[in-house]
Order: structure tokens, then C-alpha cells, then sequence
């Protein structure tokens, strides 16, 4: 894999039982950019995401990570769930995410080193609410915190399946924003799913179309495409309509 790739995947497939959810997928993510991923809903966005992040097997094909600084690139991924402790704030959601991560310093936890990589995550994703319980948290702040809690191993790399899912649109801006200013400021590679395609178009800087199993177009985005077909236009070419994109 050539060095301007942090993550490569080759003839990727899946199946569940006798259903065929990725056919032969191959993506290939440039180091620094921010991938959009669309496809309609049970096109296998989700089960591709959990492949690449390492936490599902695939029954073909191989996905390499590259290296960053003389080691393996770090990756991360925030999927469309993970748990939340609704009584504890967003630092002590933090806390409990530093312990399943065993940030160690001679045999034991750093309270010092945990501290500041908290406070780190926090302002990232501009959560410096105090002692808030998570349960009191509107929709977008608790999708800030499971980004944050994806930012405490120092990730290279994002994965982020539907991360503006039940956002309003003032929440979906900010998320937006979020996730450009952390490109822009570390250079962060992120992979990201949407089913707003033009949310996907202002975000990302290149886009893939998952169809029946495979990706079926690639282009660029984030503004690339003034002038020329919208986003929608090219997906429904490719996909000849995608009833329920998602």
C-alpha cells in the first residue's frame, strides 16, 4: 500500500447465512482526506465500517493499514450506538473510557496523563459542561461526547457510521464544522457515512457510492461538483434510484 493511503481495503465481502451483504468491495483512503460514504439503507455501509475498524470479519478480501510516525496508524470509530453511562457527566463517561483503554504509565493509570488527554477530547468537541449528567444532554451533545470518547486513543484516523443520525439541522452544521476544523487543525483522515447526500457534498472531500455490494462511483466533493450534476443526480444515475437512501 502506497504511503499516501492510511487505510486500504481489497475485494472486500460478506455474508450473512445465505445473503450476500458485500459483494467485492475495494476502498482506498487517502491520509488527510475525509471520505464520504453513501448508499441506501441495508446496502452494508454499516457491516463495511465494522470490518475496517477491525471489529467484525469479512469472508473475503483484506484490509491493510498503513503507518504513521514508524508505527501502525491508530483508528477509531464511533458506530451508530455505543454506550453511554446516562448518570455520569461527560468527564466521567471520559474517565471510564481511559480505564477500557489501559492508558498506562508504570503499570498503573496516569491520573495526570488521563486528566489532560480528557480535557483534550473535551475541547475538541466542545463539551466543557461540568458535572452534567449525560441523560439531561440534547441528541447533539451526546453524539459530541461519543465522538470525543472515539478521540481519546489519539486516533490517525476517524470512522463515523451516521454521526448526524436524529440531528436537527443547527446540530448537523455543527457537526459538520467539527469535523472540518479536526481535519483541518491534525490533518485527521475521517471515513464517514451519511444519508444526507448533501451533507456529504459540503463535508466530504471525496465521495463513494456503495450499490449491490460494490462501490460503484467515486468523486470528488465538498464544492468539486458546482457546475457540473449534484450529488443526488450522480447517486440516482448509479443506483437507478436507491428507494431509502441512508
Amino acid at each position: 500500500m502506497g504511503s499516501e493511503y492510511i487505510l486500504s481495503a481489497g475485494h472486500i465481502q460478506k455474508k450473512y447465512g445465505g445473503n450476500t451483504v458485500l459483494r467485492d468491495v475495494s476502498i482506498h483512503v487517502k491520509r488527510g482526506e475525509i471520505y464520504g460514504l453513501a448508499g441506501k439503507n441495508g446496502s452494508g455501509k454499516t457491516t463495511l465500517f465494522r470490518i475496517l475498524a477491525g471489529l467484525a470479519r469479512p469472508c473475503g478480501g483484506s484490509v491493510s493499514i498503513g503507518r504513521t510516525g514508524g508505527r501502525e496508524s491508530r483508528i477509531s470509530a464511533a458506530m451508530d450506538s455505543p454506550s453511554l453511562f446516562l448518570n455520569m457527566s461527560a468527564a466521567q463517561n471520559m474517565k471510564e473510557q481511559a480505564y477500557l483503554l489501559g492508558i498506562r504509565g508504570g503499570g498503573r493509570i496516569e491520573r495526570i496523563e488521563r486528566n489532560e488527554r480528557i480535557e483534550r477530547a473535551l475541547d475538541a468537541v466542545g463539551l466543557n459542561c461540568g458535572d452534567r449528567a449525560v441523560k439531561n444532554f440534547s441528541l447533539g451533545m451526546a453524539q459530541r461526547l461519543k465522538l470525543g470518547l472515539a478521540l481519546l486513543g489519539s486516533p490517525d484516523m476517524l470512522i463515523l457510521d451516521e454521526p448526524s443520525n436524529g440531528l436537527d439541522p443547527g446540530g448537523i452544521a455543527e457537526l459538520r464544522e467539527l469535523l472540518a476544523g479536526l481535519n483541518r487543525s491534525s490533518g485527521m483522515t475521517i471515513l464517514i457515512s451519511s444519508h444526507i447526500l448533501s451533507e456529504l457534498e459540503q463535508t466530504a472531500t471525496r465521495v463513494g457510492i456503495l450499490h449491490n455490494g460494490e462501490i460503484v462511483k467515486e468523486l470528488p466533493a465538498r464544492g468539486a461538483l458546482k457546475g457540473r450534476a449534484s450529488l443526488e443526480k450522480i447517486y440516482m444515475e448509479h443506483t437507478g434510484g436507491g428507494n431509502g437512501i441512508g
